[in-house]
């Protein structure tokens, strides 16, 4: 993938308010990679889901790398939880990294068994 965007440098000086603007074309390169999943524990989700009787689906999570620099960007995987008509979103890197909507919500699968099972409860 390219992208064309202009890079601006300015200068002013002090005292006499001179400004100098450059502006430049350049391409950037982005390159992406899948971020490697980790089938036994989204088996476990599944497993979960299906106890509950809920749909569940899975959204491979990517590396973007922006060539020529040392910034990289990480999409983590996401698991998007159907109970009735509302959707839970769940955003994982890794068994160990399980999060709620964001990352500022951590949960575990026992925690993540309770709640679906309360929501599914309520929404009935």
């Amino acid at each position: 993938m390219e992208l064309k965007h202009k890079q601006t440098v300015g200068f002013q000086g002090k005292s006499n308010g001179f400004c100098f603007e450059k502006i430049a074309m350049e391409k950037t390169r982005f390159f992406t990679d899948f971020l490697p999943k980790d089938e036994k524990f989204e088996n476990k989700i599944k497993i979960i889901c299906s106890f509950n009787n809920l749909k569940c689906e899975f959204l491979q999570g990517r590396i973007l790398t922006i060539n020529n620099t040392n910034v990289s960007f990480i999409e983590p995987h996401k698991i998007e939880i159907t109970v009735k008509s509302k959707k839970i979103i769940l955003l994982y890197f890794n068994k160990d990294n399980l999060f709620l909507y964001n990352r500022t919500m951590p949960i575990t699968t026992t925690q993540l068994d309770t709640l679906l099972k309360e929501i599914k409860s309520k929404v009935s």
